[in-house]
């Protein structure tokens, strides 16, 4: 009973789709950014800590690995701590809509090298533990996925530039 008045409010007239705008969805996902942000923080503070747990947990074969686990953690982190940079200075222009310009196709560009040196730095770290792979081709993935993004935000923003300056 409840949740049929906390989504009532989201219904819209006559249907059952969720009154879901533009500000809502760029709220959601600044929100997000700042959550990983802060998730970021925490696993880097903890990450000795946690890993140490992991370790002996999973069993004898890692042990030894603390500091490999500790500098792929460390060396990542660098690259996550500049894509979230440039994912809240992307959403930032998208607020101000400023969406097709050079400075979004920079953004999506840092995003893509650094889903790349993720990517790598995993591709690394598989061969002390193996599902470090899996991460790599996930980030190297989405590497590709946003190397294709960038490619279209540069033609839109080279096509608005010409219109600009048609009369």
């Amino acid at each position: 009973m409840t949740y049929k008045i906390i989504l009532s409010n989201y219904i819209v007239k006559g249907g059952n789709q969720m009154n879901w705008n533009k500000d809502k969805s760029l709220a959601l996902s600044r929100i997000c950014v700042l959550l990983f942000s802060l998730c970021l923080i925490a696993g880097c503070i903890g990450a000795p800590w946690l890993f140490g747990i992991f370790i002996k947990t999973v069993g004898p074969y890692l042990d030894n690995k603390l500091t490999l686990f500790l500098i792929t953690v460390y060396t990542s982190a660098v690259f996550v701590a500049v894509a979230l940079y440039n994912l809240h200075c992307l959403l930032n222009n998208i607020r101000k809509d400023i969406v097709f310009e050079k400075c979004n196709v920079k953004c999506l560009r840092h995003l893509s090298w650094c889903c790349l040196a993720a990517g790598m730095i995993y591709l690394l770290s598989g061969f002390y533990f193996a599902p470090f792979w899996v991460l790599a081709v996930m980030a190297l993935f989405m590497s590709l996925i946003l190397r294709v993004i960038k490619n279209v935000f540069a033609q839109a923003a080279e096509l608005k530039e010409e219109n600009d300056y048609t009369i």
